[in-house]
């Protein structure tokens, strides 16, 4: 193991360890299709000699766009098993964003998934003189395809083996050149703040921040991990492909991506990873399940859910309780709880996980009392795993201890910085960016954080992000919106209070669980924009303002809102690929509406440009109104 500082040489150490072992699985046409670490290894083997005959060059980049599927991940190590670099593309990239990714990085092969991908590159390809071929490795839809550009997964497969008749020993010979000090991936920032920048990171800080990974939560070649996440998100990199490689644990593919949660119930992982957004969905879609429940099913679960909560009181006092409490959170898991973690596929779960970006202290409560122990990672681009919390050590605040691999200061501007082996190599093309945030060694994240008296870490919100009111008074903007978000009726938060009098937030209701509830209450409506308008509607969301309100100062509560007309949409630049929201450019989309907030005014006429995924623009004109939450508007 001590010479395996590449993925490529991690999975022929697998291969040579448990050929016959289950590497991979995915669903097809609903039966579960296994692949070994033999399949596995044979596929990296044939498409990086594939790649080698098309005049792939160490150094060179391969970008590969698609759902997660095992050929995803065998392009990712084909490339890399040759010297090559991988450029990941999030699937619902339009093609004017894979045209930046695929030129800015200098890509010279698209690995793509199937003839929605192909349509993308072959679009921009005058664009693109870069480009040598197209290896697409789902063929529905691209039989009458004939361009010179385009080649089959099985055909590049057996150009492959035909190189290696004339090449016996490229294979081997190229593995052995690789290193721990080369670039494996360019991972692309969110963009929060402008473009995206590309992080060069190295097989030595992956595999780094895979260890330290399974340093806290041990992982071996029976566990199961379900891979969900963007495979061009650096999360899913450090905590699924990483501890596949490094721990062996199995990685399972949905079938689509609108069967996830069925099969993520059939496999039931042993540790599953969400982003804040997923976990908050979930919470959401639970309790919409229980509103729509029988009234008997209703009160089972409230009482149990008091039980439940009990059981995190008593987890956050560090107590076990007396043998009655034991008994009602026994019974509590047998009569619901048990069969709400097996709904949604967390019945063998030894670990949940969430990170990317802060979550509210009420969905870890939620969570935790239905029996999961839901821990936070935080991990950066630049910075790689950086902290998290030990199964005995879950405090809802924090983003746990500092893994075994970093080490974390925390300058005179409450910024995080980090040093360690799992630091990235800078910025492709960009060394301005890499100057301003590699320094010395170490990389400030951007990041504002403290330690608490535990010594675990404390994450605030970007330094960026951090906000102040004339009066003086700062605040977080994230952990209002997560608070907010916890409603089933609240999809997305934006708030607002940077050097003005006080805060305001623009909410995107949750169209789906609102409309129910409309119809339940016998309010008629047209469109998404007429709903959210309505004065009943915005008396059910100041319910959930005033619950924010309750654990504020003053100064800090949210004084007025408004229920924007659309979804914040990351085709029209408002959220990265990644869901985070960029500030400001939201600020100067909607500078009208927040104008107009501040003001005094009671609304304002709107015109908002919309962009659909083929391109085309529309003008959206709406009348928004101004709520304030103490109104009587229900």
């Amino acid at each position: 193991m001590k010479d395996c500082d590449t993925f490529p040489k991690l999975i022929v150490n697998r291969y040579e360890q448990w050929p016959d072992k289950v590497a991979m699985r995915k669903k097809d046409f609903g039966k579960w299709k296994e692949y070994t670490w033999r399949d596995v290894c044979e596929n990296v083997r044939y498409l990086s000699l594939c790649f080698l005959q098309l005049g792939l060059q160490r150094g060179d980049k391969v970008a590969i766009i698609g759902e997660n599927e095992p050929e995803w991940f065998w392009g990712e190590f084909a490339a890399q098993a040759v010297g090559g670099i991988l450029v990941g593309i999030y699937a619902d990239m339009v093609p004017d964003q894979v045209e930046f990714m695929f030129s800015h990085s200098e890509a010279v092969i698209a690995v793509a998934n199937d003839q929605e991908q192909v349509d993308k590159f072959l679009e921009i390809r005058d664009k693109i003189p870069r480009l040598r071929k197209i290896i697409y490795w789902d063929p529905k839809g691209l039989r009458n395809y004939h361009d010179p550009l385009l080649l089959s997964f099985p055909e590049a497969i057996e150009l492959g083996k035909s190189y290696e008749k004339e090449h016996p020993d490229a294979f081997e010979k190229n593995l052995s050149l690789g290193s721990g000090e080369d670039v494996a991936v360019l991972y692309y920032t969110s963009g929060t703040s402008g473009e995206p920048k590309a992080g060069m990171v190295t097989h030595r800080a992956l595999i780094s921040s895979g260890q330290s990974f399974l340093d806290y939560n041990p992982l071996t070649m029976e566990d199961n991990l379900f891979s969900y996440l963007p495979a061009a998100w650096v999360g899913e990199g450090i905590f699924a492909t990483a501890a596949h490689v490094t721990g062996g644990a199995i990685l399972n593919f949905a079938e689509e991506p609108e069967t996830v949660q069925e099969d993520l119930r059939e496999i039931a992982p042993t540790a599953i990873l969400y982003g804040p957004r997923q976990w908050e969905d979930l919470a959401r879609t639970i309790q919409v399940r229980i509103i729509e429940a029988a009234s008997l099913n209703r009160l089972l679960y409230k009482l149990c859910l008091k039980v439940g909560y009990k059981r995190v009181e008593l987890i956050e006092k560090g107590n076990k309780g007396n043998l009655f409490w034991r008994l009602l959170i026994k019974i509590a898991d047998i009569l619901v709880f048990n069969p709400l973690r097996e709904n949604f596929g967390f019945s063998k779960c030894k670990f949940a996980a969430t990170g990317s970006a802060a979550m509210s202290v009420d969905t870890f409560r939620f969570w935790s009392a239905l029996g999961v122990r839901l821990k936070q990672v935080y991990a950066s681009t630049e910075a790689g795993f950086i902290a998290g919390h030990r199964s005995e050590e879950i405090f809802f605040e924090t983003v746990g201890n500092i893994t075994t691999s970093a080490k974390v200061k925390i300058s005179e501007e409450q910024q995080i910085l980090v040093t360690g082996p799992q630091l990235f190599s800078g910025y492709f093309k960009n060394q301005k960016k890499t100057e301003e945030t590699l320094i010395d060694g170490w990389v400030h994240t951007g990041d504002c954080g403290f330690f608490d008296k535990t010594g675990h870490l404390v994450f605030l919100d970007r330094l960026s992000d951090m906000s102040t009111l004339t009066d003086g008074t700062k605040y977080a903007p994230q952990f209002i919106e997560g608070r907010l978000r916890f409603s089933p009726y609240v999809k997305d938060a934006m708030s607002l209070g940077e050097k003005r009098d006080f805060i305001t937030v623009i909410i995107i209701i949750d169209f789906e669980n609102v409309a129910k509830w409309a119809e339940e209450h016998h309010i008629n409506y047209t469109t998404f924009a007429d709903l959210s308008q309505k004065k009943e509607v915005a008396g059910l969301i100041a319910k959930d303002i005033r619950r924010v309100n309750e654990g504020f100062s003053s100064e800090t509560k949210v004084k007025k809102f408004v229920l924007l007309h659309k979804e914040f949409d990351p085709d029209e630049e408002e959220l990265t690929r990644t869901r985070k929201i960029r500030r400001g450019f939201m600020e100067e989309r909607y500078k009208e509406l927040v104008e107009a907030i501040y003001s005094g005014g009671s609304g304002i006429d709107i015109e908002t440009q919309v962009k659909y995924q083929d391109g085309r623009q529309a003008t959206m004109k709406t009348h928004i109104l101004i709520w304030t939450p103490e109104e009587e508007t229900a």
